[in-house]
């Protein structure tokens, strides 16, 4: 009881002894939810490609990967970086994990605002199913790509941030995927850099996340209404407890990924 007590006192020290010595009228500092609601400010990076000599950046997340149903979506979020640092960035940008639904609307909104163009596109389960998931991500990347690029002359030298530490943009076509993949097997793709954690950390990242999300989020809440035995109105596909139990009793439906480990063990139901 007695070191018990001598800690308490130890720490209530510290912060009256830091409060002590604060500035009067200094600011707190920001608390962790506080710092995601006011969004990341910091365009270092995007400063640092524009004396690069790029004129154009687009940045580029996924969202869905690790679900078992639905599809896995790419966002991409075009800007010119001589008008985005000429301006600040939109409040509430953030890493669309950290953000609430409500939030992540809101935040929306304002990246279409901010950005010169923005895109989401998906590969469908069946797609997942066929090329593996790399390669569905590539697809869907292309697809969401060629639309934003579309909004920039093809002289402007462009490059894509990419959240992650695996660039699966920039991965080699097979000719078994060149069928599927249509015309935009024919799509150029920028120089890309990858961010480990860049959704939470470049704002132009977190853009694309952003619109990634809610775009993939919003169908998935859809295809509940026809399936509400897999409540993808909250997990939006993931494998939930939910969900495997719902797999487990209804089996599959059309929109699950018959290529994951869908669990449909009877002792699910347990």
């Amino acid at each position: 009881m007695t070191a018990e007590r001598t800690t308490t006192t130890r720490r209530t020290t510290r912060r009256a002894a830091a409060a002590a010595t604060a500035a009067p009228g200094a600011p707190r500092r920001a608390t962790s939810r506080r710092r995601t609601a006011l969004g990341l400010t910091d365009l270092g990076v995007e400063a640092a490609l524009r004396s690069e000599g790029f004129d154009v950046v687009i940045g580029v997340d996924e969202v869905g990967r690790g679900a078992l149903a639905g599809p896995v979506s790419v966002g991409a979020a075009l800007f010119d970086l001589g008008e985005l640092l000429d301006g600040e960035v939109p409040a509430g940008i953030h890493d669309s994990k950290q953000l609430t639904a409500a939030a992540r609307r809101t935040a929306t909104e304002r990246v279409t605002g901010w950005a010169r163009a923005t895109a989401v596109a998906s590969a469908s389960p069946t797609e997942i199913d066929v090329l593996g998931m790399t390669m569905a991500l590539n697809l869907a990347g292309r697809r969401a790509l060629a639309e934003v690029l579309a909004a920039v002359p093809e002289t402007a030298r462009r490059i894509i941030l990419l959240d992650g530490k695996h660039d699966w943009l920039s991965v080699p076509l097979t000719l078994d995927c060149l069928g599927i993949f249509g015309p935009c097997a024919d799509l150029h793709i920028p120089a890309v850099r990858t961010i480990i954690k860049g959704d939470g950390r470049v704002p132009v990242i977190a853009a694309a996340s952003i619109v990634a999300k809610v775009t993939r989020d919003e169908e998935m809440i859809g295809l509940a209404a026809a399936h509400p035995q897999y409540g993808w109105e909250s997990n939006v596909g993931y494998g939930t407890l939910h969900h495997r139990q719902g797999i487990a009793e209804f089996g599959a439906s059309i929109h699950h990924r018959k290529s994951f480990r869908l669990n449909t063990n009877e002792d699910m139901l347990a």
